[in-house]
């Protein structure tokens, strides 16, 4: 889906860059085969936070796609199910260093969005604290 065309300069691209430049549709029917890469991982066996992080992938590319244009352009560039397929196939050849490696990764991103979720609140708390002052 990410890689199977080989275009100018050897950049390489895919189904899943050329569909998503038709919006809505495109975008929903290379989400379905993202996940059926992401169901295939969890029938082989890959732990939880392995499919957290496949699931990551994809998360960030279906985000990225909502802006106009540079969503398009950055499903050229991302390349998530690539990214799932490398962690299965690294998985398979050694399921404890991905799995260790996945659980680095979930801790690191759940301690990013609990900053997030602080640093949000803390503005919003600043914010209506400076509407009552006026």
């Amino acid at each position: 889906m990410d890689s199977q065309f080989k275009g100018p300069m050897g950049i390489r691209y895919g189904l899943d860059g050329l569909l998503g430049l038709i919006p809505v549709v495109g975008d929903m029917a290379t989400t379905f085969v993202s996940i059926y890469i992401i169901y295939g991982a969890f029938t082989l066996g890959c732990t939880p936070s392995t499919i957290f992080r496949m699931a990551v992938n994809v998360a960030i590319e279906n985000l990225i796609e909502i802006l106009p244009a540079f969503g398009a352009f950055f499903d050229f560039i991302w390349k998530a199910n690539n990214k799932n397929i490398a962690l299965l196939e690294r998985h398979m050849d050694n399921p404890q260093k991905v799995s260790f490696q996945s659980k680095l990764l979930v801790m690191l991103i759940l301690f990013m969005m609990v900053g997030v979720v602080s640093f949000s609140a803390y503005m919003a708390y600043s914010m209506i604290a400076w509407l009552f002052s006026l």
